[in-house]
């Protein structure tokens, strides 16, 4: 291989064809590239532009690496899903031998310790801890359903059917009718006066490919002036990728979704407590 000499103060050094130079200043020798040293000045330049190329090398492997990363997250993950138990009772108006088997069908076992993409909302309800715990054993907790009228990105929640019980304690179990046709089964796996627990599973939409199941929790904390309610909903997913699909629809969406919700909850029970109030003061 020739090398290209360069003029440089005074000194001819070897470029060996490395950098790009004008022709103008430079002088073809026959020094072949293995018979003496590149010249000082010719390494550091050399040094210099490999570590120029560096971070521009790295953000294009990024910028390829990551979309496809992505992808076969994705891939991966509905195939898998799709080798999962079938739904039951998905059918919007499902056969009476369909409704059975949805009442009948083990759900998923709880795991404690598993892995959960979480999301909480709180509001506060300006009445007594003991009134409002109340009024959601008689009315709020059967009604709930009722509340979470959905958004732009969240379908709502048109219709419940009981399967079991009448949704006031653990075993208690139900079938949930979205406004898009889709469906799911909850059934109750706590019950405290300040605490509702229960899990969903089943879910026929697009969320139900990459979870197993989730847990939906209603706490009431308070005293005789106010009461918070914190909701919190913590998705199962079925597999590493999966979490991280779902996260910012969970972070995002589903957050506005249990928002509305909540808010409406607090609404009407203000609005059911609000006489009772005025008949203590009066």
């Amino acid at each position: 291989m020739n090398c290209s000499t360069i003029k440089r103060d005074g000194r001819a050094v070897c470029n060996a064809g490395a950098l790009p130079v004008d022709d103008n200043s430079v002088v073809r020798s026959g020094t072949q590239a293995g018979d003496g040293p590149i010249g000082p000045l010719t390494g550091r330049m050399l040094l210099a532009v490999s570590r120029r190329a560096r971070p521009h090398m790295m953000k294009g492997l990024y910028a390829m690496v990551r979309p496809s990363a992505f992808s076969i997250c994705a891939v991966v993950s509905l195939v898998l899903s799709g080798c999962g138990t079938p739904f039951v009772g998905a059918d919007p108006v499902p056969s009476t031998s369909s409704l059975d088997h949805a009442r009948d069908v083990a759900r998923p076992e709880l795991e404690r310790s598993a892995d959960f993409e979480k999301i909480s909302v709180e509001t506060e309800i300006q009445a007594p801890l003991a009134s409002v715990t109340t009024w959601f054993a008689d009315r709020g907790a059967a009604a709930f359903g009722s509340f979470l009228t959905g958004t732009d990105s969240v379908p709502g929640v048109v219709s419940t059917e009981s399967l079991s019980g009448a949704w006031s304690q653990p075993g208690d179990r139900r079938r949930v009718v979205f406004s898009d046709n889709n469906t799911a089964l909850e059934e109750i796996t706590d019950r405290k006066p300040q605490l509702l627990q229960y899990q969903i599973w089943n879910l026929t939409n697009r969320t139900g490919r990459y979870i197993r199941y989730a847990v939906s929790e209603l706490e009431f904390i308070g005293n005789r002036q106010a009461t918070r309610v914190r909701w919190t909903y913590s998705f199962r997913p079925k597999i590493w990728p999966d979490g991280y699909l779902i996260r910012p629809y969970v972070q995002n969406d589903f957050r506005k979704f249990m928002e509305v919700g909540l808010q409406a909850m607090r609404d009407k029970a203000v609005t059911d407590l609000a006489p009772k109030r005025s008949a203590r003061s009066s």
